[in-house]
């Protein structure tokens, strides 16, 4: 009985034992390559393509910097591809790391960047900006064309690529964003938004718009962002622009374009506020066909 175990386990054990000696002497030829110059790649060489407005030598060196990462890279080592993708991940600018690819002389990183969508008056120094989900972007020196906050908000209590902590910044963030692909055509790109007990308003120039609350967080009996972006698109398109008037375009049942009055209250736009209401009381309800 044992004499057959043993000569079972025999072919297993010179089996394991080859293939412990090819471990073996792959990761003793690997290491012999390690340090080879053939093996190595200068962080500032690594292929990508960089933010908007910024280049990739400069790019490459914040992320090294942020990253704490060294100047060569040996890309035999096997974390390599973690580790690149945890560096890049923490550059303020990049949303996510679609992918790190690396052979023996080249490496290649794709990134999904972040996209400023308004920006916030300066404290000191260049514009500040966030993106999309209210999360603080690199400054820009030249404001750009966006929507700027001029409600007075707390400033940023963490570092460039954390969020921004008043939830104002956020909501404004998040309506910038619905609107970003029509700021152009409804003559908006440089407007001012202001927050009136957490509405947003939307101004330039002979136009006011009362937008309302942020997409998703809107009241009860108050129109959803679609419904509110429509009305200004079939305004713009039927009139040839918004000038000239107030847009409100809040409640479900009503839309109201109203003469632009520069003596308008500016801190009565709660839905439920009786000066607000007290607009369409003395005004006609729209045709059916342009309440949508």
């Amino acid at each position: 009985m044992q004499k057959w175990i043993v000569q079972g386990l025999v072919p297993i054990l010179c089996g394991f034992t080859v293939v412990l000696t090819v471990i073996g002497a792959g990761r003793a030829a690997r290491a012999s390559l390690h340090d080879r110059t053939a093996y190595r790649l200068a962080f500032a060489d690594i292929d990508c393509q960089p933010p908007e407005g910024v280049e990739r030598v400069v790019f490459l060196n914040e992320v090294r910097s942020l990253a704490r990462q060294p100047t060569a890279l040996h890309l035999l080592d096997e974390d390599l591809t973690a580790r690149l993708h945890r560096a890049f991940l923490a550059h303020p600018w990049v949303e996510s790391v679609r992918r790190v690819t690396i052979n023996q002389s080249f490496v290649h990183v794709e990134m999904e960047y972040r996209q400023a969508v308004l920006t916030v008056p300066p404290a000191d120094g260049g514009w500040r900006l966030v993106d999309r989900h209210g999360i603080r972007l690199p400054e820009s020196t030249v404001q750009p064309h966006l929507p700027v906050l001029i409600t007075e908000v707390a400033a940023p209590a963490g570092p460039v690529g954390s969020l921004w902590s008043d939830v104002r910044v956020a909501a404004a963030a998040k309506t910038a964003a619905f609107l970003q692909s029509h700021l152009a055509r409804l003559d908006l790109k440089d407007s001012q938004v202001e927050i009136i007990e957490g509405e947003m308003v939307f101004f330039k120039p002979g136009v006011r718009i009362v937008w309302g609350h942020a997409p998703g967080q809107e009241k009860e009996g108050e129109a959803p962002a679609q419904v509110k972006l429509r009305r200004l698109l079939d305004y713009q398109r039927e009139h040839n622009g918004l000038e000239s008037l107030e847009h409100d375009v809040r409640l479900v049942a009503y839309q109201g374009h109203f003469p632009l009055l520069s003596d308008r209250p500016r801190n009565t736009l709660s839905l439920s506020s009786r000066n607000w209401r007290s607009c369409f009381n003395n005004a006609k309800p729209p045709p059916a066909a342009s309440s949508r």
